[in-house]
Formats: C-alpha cells, structure tokens, sequence
C-alpha cells in the first residue's frame, strides 16, 4: 500500500507534525510507502524525520496564523493553490490520501482518490474573539464550502475522541471513526535534564504549575494565570510556567496583564524550546494545567502523565472525555478549586497520576493508532468503484 500524507506545515514540532511524524515511522516499518507533502519543514522537525520522503514546493512559504483578520484570511487562498499543485502532482503514484490540518481536506477536490481525512479538528476559519463581519461572513462562506468537499471528496473521517466525534456529526452529518493518538512514551517517561531546567528558569523548591503549549486564545493560558493570581497567597512558593511558541497578539496581552498584577516575577514564559526540554518540565513540574477551550492540545495530558504528574483540564478539549472515563485526572473547569484539592491531597494525586501512567503505556500508543488507520485505509480502498 503507497499512502500520501498532506499537512499544511511542519514548522513547529507541536502536536501536528508529532501525529504525522508518529504515523509515518509506523507505516514505514509495517511496508507501507509514505510521501508527506507540506508547505514547509524547519530543519529541527527536518531532523526528527530523517529518512522520510517529504516533498515542498520550490515556492518558500513561511508558517502564518491566518484567522484573526479578513487580509490574513484571504492567504490561505495561495496556500491551497500551492499545496494543490503538489497533490496533483504525486497523488497518481499512490492508493491512498490521508489529509491532515486544514486545508489538506481541500485540496483533494475532485481528485477521484480513496482519502482519508484525520481531522484534528473540525476548522474555525477564525480564531478572533471579536471577528470583522468581513471575517464572519468569510467563515460562513468557507463553512458551505467546506461542507460541500468534505461530502463530496472525503472516504473515511477519523477523530482522535468523542468530542470530536459530535462536532463532525454536527458540521456534516456523518459519522466519523475515532482512533486515539498515540504518545511518546519511552522518551516522556525518561527523567533527564530536570535539575539543568530548574536551574535555567530559577524553579529550585517551587511548586510549579505547568501548561505546554501555543500561546493563543484557544490554548487559553489566561484561564492558568488567573487561577495561579488566585492560590498565589495560598500555596507557598507557587511558580507558573507557560511553555510555548507566542501568538500574538494574545502573548503581548498576556505579558501585559501579569505586569499590571505585579505577578511577572512568578510567572516564566519560555518560548519555544526542544522537546527534551518539554520533557524536562514535565518531570519538575508538580501539576500539569490544559484549559483548552476547544482546539488543539490532546497529546500534551498524556505526555505530562508519562512523567507521572497530575493533569487538570476543561471540559471542553478534546481529550476530556476519555481523561474523565478513565479517571486518569481531573477534569473541570473550576480550575482554583480543582489546585487547591490536589494541593491539600498532594500524595493521594500522585498515586493516581502514577496508576494513570501504567494505563497511558498499555493504551496510548502510536502502534495501535498505525494499525487501525491501515484498516481504515483498507476499507477506504475496498469503497472505491473498480
């Protein structure tokens, strides 16, 4: 089997081209033939996927968040045509199209390929609190259409979690397969370099609250912030680390709302840094906060769990659901309330997260994830007319 992955970007080592890079190392060693066809690849994610086939346009593109303004949307339009002409291209050397972030699920149009879409998520079309009626007209547009090419184009959708699950069904009336990610659990669960990264961010005999992740509205590290102004005076020594890229211009606001609280001295902001440094954050840090709104952020309470430390989340990401079925952390969106508990019961917490580590071993893993997107595949192909 020959199966053509398309992700718009693999600048970023985030959740997305963690996915692709995951599912490619698989499909590989199982005989399956993989191409990746993406907009652009940095040399740190270029490392990590050594050896595979991936194909970019002589075009240089440069990752942009483009849905906060009407301009910044209309940009998407030459990246579709870019990404486009790269599948017209390749798609006729393989069985099998597996679309991933938007807008890979459009550029398959009419291409009379079995495709696959992994939706990561259902696509917003903006990511602006108090969006342009140019902007909300636009999204209403892109939403008829998108409507209209995932029926027509799309074989199979898989979602990683229920939640996903009802907002596909509710877009466009289907059904979709749901197939949980997989987590790095060999390299999570490893404890290496934590007293380097207690000593380059001053944490040493700190209780540290974490999030990983993009500093964006969806991420919603605001939510983090403020629960940690509320316990600042009830739990000693309290730090908060916000671990991730900035968008702006959500990051300037949230700098400026820790300087006029007079908090900046205990909160770090790091940027974007390595994986292994990820790592090492999980392992000092003593809670693990994911108050996603709706987007992104699944892989990233199971990386924290590999390190056997206790997660809280909203109710709204998309992990929730099976985080709270498996009663692997907490979920709720009274996240002071929720600090406190696990503050005053710290130990009992602890227990748990190190009960919730052994299920993510047996049951997060990339190699489940692999084969049953091969039978989705398989099926993909056996719907296609002869």
């Amino acid at each position: 089997m020959k199966v053509l992955i398309i992700n718009r970007y693999m600048s970023v080592y985030g959740g997305a081209e963690t996915l692709v890079k995951e599912a490619v190392s698989r499909l590989n060693a199982l005989g399956v033939t993989t191409r990746i066809l993406t907009l652009n690849i940095s040399e740190e994610v270029k490392k990590l996927c050594l050896g595979m086939d991936i194909v970019i346009p002589e075009e240089d593109f440069a990752y942009t968040f483009r849905s906060q303004s009407f301009w910044q949307s209309l940009g998407i339009v030459k990246e579709i045509q870019a990404l486009r002409r790269l599948v017209k291209k390749h798609s006729p050397e393989f069985d099998v199209i597996n679309a991933h972030n938007f807008p890979a699920s459009w550029v398959v149009r009419g291409l009379r390929k079995p495709v696959v879409w992994m939706c990561n998520e259902v696509p917003n079309f903006y990511n602006n609190p108090k969006p342009s009626l140019a902007i909300r007209l636009l999204r209403n547009v892109g939403i008829s259409f998108d409507k209209h090419i995932v029926n027509r184009d799309i074989g199979f959708i898989c979602v990683a979690d229920e939640y996903n699950a009802k907002k596909v069904k509710q877009r466009y009336r289907r059904e979709s397969e749901i197939i949980h990610y997989g987590v790095e659990y060999d390299f999570f669960s490893q404890n290496a370099g934590k007293e380097e990264t207690i000593q380059k961010y001053n944490l040493k005999n700190n209780f540290v609250l974490l999030q990983v992740g993009m500093l964006s509205p969806e991420k919603n590290q605001l939510k983090s912030i403020r629960a940690f102004e509320a316990l600042k005076g009830v739990i000693p020594n309290l730090k908060l680390v916000l671990a991730g890229r900035p968008q702006n211009p959500y990051a300037e606001m949230l700098k400026r709302y820790i300087a006029g609280k007079g908090l900046s001295s205990d909160i770090v902001f790091t940027g974007h840094i390595s994986k292994q440094e990820v790592r090492a954050l999980y392992h000092l840090c003593n809670i693990a906060l994911f108050p996603v709104k709706t987007q992104g952020g699944w892989l990233a309470p199971f990386e924290a769990l590999c390190a056997g430390k206790p997660i809280v989340t909203s109710t709204t990401m998309g992990a929730a659901s099976l985080i709270k079925r498996q009663n692997i952390g907490t979920v709720n969106d009274d996240f002071i309330a929720s600090l406190r508990g696990i503050y005053n019961e710290y130990n009992t917490y602890l227990t748990m997260a190190e009960q919730a580590r052994a299920w993510v071993k047996e049951n997060i893993t990339w190699e489940l994830f692999t084969k049953k997107m091969i039978k989705v595949f398989e099926k993909t192909l056996e719907g296609m007319p002869k």
